[in-house]
């Protein structure tokens, strides 16, 4: 529908600048005031969006030449155009000419910043604040030559590290299910609104305020898939993603909307041969209910975890969670029953900001397990030959990489029953946090033709557990204990425990307590064997009822727990003296067998 008239404004001959083109447009149109005032959840009126993207597919066809950053002109193509096409000009028209279907983006020179380690960074920031009233505090911000922080306890490091010439962008992330440049087949995606760009002049060093020579202000412009909802956002060159994205937002170069569907993590639902998908239940045409807000609430948190029944307190889930960011891989490791997949996985639901299982995957290691399962390995396909198939983890890596708004965690069970570096290969050196960018990525073993080389990003993360009272682990590679971080986890039958079972399964606390006193005693004995130690003592898993079970007899509970988890147990720490298990049990159980 705007394609046509804004060709038709452009077919005078002049040299046109974007923000006047969309008003020139409007009035061509005839507008309404109340259709040129209909706007985006971004804040873009609806029309001006409309006229950016017909000017953006004009260009492509070859009908439209940019002269410079924000100025256009028409081609003898595009005067060919309106008089082949005297009523209407279809995206199938456009679609249809060859030069639509060759396009490639002109891509960004090269400068010196691009072979430079630790180089100048991008930083993509957000304006919304939250407080009585939402509120967009952008027009504000370029008037006063700023951008402040709205925070007083979160990316004051970032913020402070921000250097002055630094390029900077204002942002909004939102997702969007209707009124898209482009066929989503039913799903929603992320878009990211550029605002306002400019120049860092000043950083105060408060990790709040920065002065900012901000350019000429532009008609928003929208950006699709790769976007991020924090609110300081540092994105360095490196990587086709970041690459493209910092020639949009600073170069005005159109962003190629066919590569980013096609890519892994967005094919399957937006590529050329996606499938439509089920029908949303929605009404509205526009889903904003995600956008970034300053000062908002995160959904999951370390006094959840212990909410939902943890017994570990909480400074010392704060050392855990501290440990995870710093380092970026974590491994809790203990005796059995000392819930460490429980806990793993809630520690990544704290980082990730809720349980969303999309954003945490769990596995658990073996021995057969093998590079080729984990990485990529060469797999037979429907006509009987070999193909490469990528395996779980750079399924995540791919994932995690395209989604830079959200943290990714990786929950690997048992890490140690593995073969550590066979089933990581190259990527084992790209564990560690200082290598988590694109200029230490490294060719994979399996390389598909024009790969680039793969890095692990740094919104990835990994848990591992580990149950040291198996005999038949070796000891773990010492190059992996230096890229991880180790928690150990104890045996926790102190008062939170009690409370737990008690007000959640109807146990006794008299009970509990002389339970909590005997398992101590148990595990004092454990202890004390030279050839077992603290890490074969008995943790409070197997003691902590599942759910709100109400257990009516708290004593043929136990007996159950003793002969079915137990007993057994006892019987290979102690496989040569069963008369020493039989005690052992009876001392637990209270009473003789």
């Amino acid at each position: 529908m705007f394609v046509r008239p804004t060709l038709v404004v452009l077919s005078d001959g002049q040299t046109w600048r974007t923000a006047d083109l969309r008003e020139a447009v409007a009035d061509a149109m005839q507008l309404t005031d109340g259709q040129r005032e209909e706007r985006l959840n971004s804040g873009q009126s609806r029309a001006e969006n409309r006229v950016g993207w017909a000017l953006s597919m004009l260009k492509r066809a070859g009908a439209v030449t940019q002269v410079r950053n924000g100025y256009s002109e028409i081609t003898d193509f595009g005067h060919q155009l309106l008089a082949e096409h005297p009523e209407m000009i279809t995206e199938a028209d456009l679609v249809a000419v060859p030069a639509f279907q060759e396009y490639v983006p002109k891509p960004r020179k090269a400068s010196p910043k691009d072979a430079i380690e630790d180089g100048p960074s991008y930083w993509f920031v957000g304006a919304y604040y939250y407080g009585e009233a939402v509120e967009d505090l952008t027009d504000t911000f370029v008037e006063e030559g700023i951008w402040r922080n709205g925070y007083e306890d979160k990316y004051l490091d970032e913020v402070q590290s921000i250097e002055v010439g630094e390029r900077i962008a204002i942002k909004a992330a939102y997702t969007r299910l209707y009124d898209l440049p482009f066929e989503a087949n039913g799903n929603k995606v992320s878009v990211m609104a550029v605002k306002a760009t400019g120049t860092v002049t000043r950083n105060h060093g408060d990790g709040r305020t920065l002065d900012v020579e901000w350019d000429s202000r532009e008609p928003i412009r929208e950006w699709y898939f790769y976007t991020n909802q924090r609110t300081v956002w540092k994105i360095q060159p490196g990587d086709w993603r970041t690459d493209a994205l910092i020639d949009f937002a600073f170069e005005g170069i159109e962003q190629d909307i066919d590569r980013f569907r096609n890519a892994p993590y967005w094919v399957d639902r937006f590529g050329d041969d996606a499938g439509l998908a089920e029908a949303p239940d929605v009404d509205d045409e526009i889903g904003a209910d995600d956008e970034e807000l300053q000062g908002a609430q995160q959904g999951y948190t370390l006094a959840d975890i212990v909410a939902d029944g943890c017994f570990v307190p909480a400074p010392v889930l704060g050392d855990y969670l501290d440990a995870l960011r710093i380092k970026k891989n974590l491994i809790l490791q203990g005796p059995p029953g000392t819930g460490k997949t429980w806990l793993a996985k809630r520690l990544g639901y704290a980082l990730i900001g809720g349980k969303d299982r999309n954003l945490l995957r769990a596995i658990q290691f073996h021995p057969t397990l093998a590079y080729e399962d984990f990485i990529r390995g060469w797999r037979p396909s429907g006509d009987g030959k070999l193909q490469l198939e990528d395996g779980i983890f750079l399924d995540i890596v791919n994932a995690a990489q395209a989604d830079p708004g959200h943290n990714h965690v990786v929950v690997i069970e048992e890490i140690n029953r593995g073969n550590l570096a066979q089933i990581f290969g190259e990527l084992l050196t790209l564990l560690e946090n200082s290598k988590r960018t694109p200029d230490e990525a490294l060719e994979l073993s399996y390389r598909r033709p024009g790969e680039p080389p793969t890095y692990l990003p740094e919104n990835l993360y990994i848990i591992g557990t580990m149950n040291l009272a198996d005999r038949s682990l070796a000891i773990v590679d010492f190059a992996l204990r230096r890229r991880f971080a180790f928690r150990n986890l104890e045996p926790n039958l102190n008062e939170a425990w009690r409370r737990w079972v008690s007000e959640h399964n109807g146990i006794p606390d008299a009970f509990l307590a002389a339970l909590a006193h005997r398992i101590d005693a148990l595990n004092d004995s454990i202890a004390a064997d030279r050839s077992l130690g603290d890490q074969y003592r008995i943790g409070h898993s197997f003691f902590t009822p599942s759910g709100k079970t109400r257990i009516g007899d708290p004593d043929s509970w136990l007996r159950q727990v003793v002969d079915s988890e137990i007993r057994p147990l006892l019987d290979e720490y102690w496989f040569d003296d069963p008369e020493r298990v039989r005690k052992e049990a009876e001392a637990l159980l209270g009473y003789p067998l």
